[in-house]
């Protein structure tokens, strides 16, 4: 199963979903695509929907999923690479009034260069970029929370 999460920003986000249609349409995609749609509308004959969901049920999407395309939101990100999952994120743009800055953009590259994740620009093929993740090794997420403590810490501690 594919588990496609949109995020919960109140404006459309349905750049990621014709891609995603047309490649289930296609045949490309022959497993069952769940979208966690948030304000997102869409109509497909192929995504289930499911707009926003309890966080039990989300916990359950995200341990079945086989691969996670998301925004590049930095919650969602995690959430998926703490479970090990193969991601592919898309960052909303405010070019397309999908966000109102280009924070996701700044999210994807460095959780990219870290190789958590593949990141999906608008010059990539979402067919290839599915092709390319089969393949793709993650390396184990380390999270830097505890850094920023301990340097808040310290900061705190010196004045």
């Amino acid at each position: 199963m594919i588990l496609v999460l949109l995020g919960t920003f109140p404006a459309q986000f349905v750049r990621p979903l014709q891609a995603i249609d047309l490649l289930c349409k296609e045949g490309v995609i022959k497993e069952k695509v769940i979208v966690q749609s948030g304000f997102t509308e869409f109509s497909s004959e192929h995504l289930i929907f499911k707009a926003f969901l309890p966080v039990e049920k989300l916990d359950e999407l995200y341990k079945e999923a086989r691969i996670i395309i998301t925004h590049a939101g930095s919650g969602s990100i995690i959430k998926g690479l703490k479970l090990e999952k193969k991601v592919i994120a898309i960052p909303r743009l405010s070019k397309y009034g999908e966000v109102v800055d280009e924070h996701q953009m700044e999210i994807l590259t460095e959780f990219e260069k870290e190789n958590y994740l593949l990141g999906w620009r608008e010059s990539d093929n979402l067919e290839e970029l599915l092709a390319k993740i089969e393949d793709f090794e993650p390396q184990p997420f380390i999270s830097k929370k505890q850094n920023i403590i301990d340097f808040l810490d310290e900061y705190i501690g010196n004045l």
